[in-house]
């Protein structure tokens, strides 16, 4: 079973649960926080990686001298 990243479009609650895809289309999961079955995908972006580029550190700039990032 996949899991989902759903709004509850009634109380706007997210949450992520593991459900069949006849539960999300047939609309049987019910929110955790007001019960409500309106719910809504979330979609989160995921990192992309290019093949040989480095990692860009989000505190570039701000790491101490160890950080094989620091400039």
């Amino acid at each position: 079973m996949p899991f989902y990243d759903l709004r509850c479009t009634h109380c706007d609650k997210e949450f992520n649960i593991m459900a069949t895809m006849a539960d999300k289309t047939e609309r049987r999961i019910n929110c955790p926080e007001c019960g409500s079955t309106d719910m809504e995908t979330v979609y989160n972006s995921a990192p992309a990686y290019i093949k040989g580029a480095a990692p860009e550190c989000a505190n570039i700039g701000a790491c101490g001298a160890s950080c094989p990032h620091a400039r």
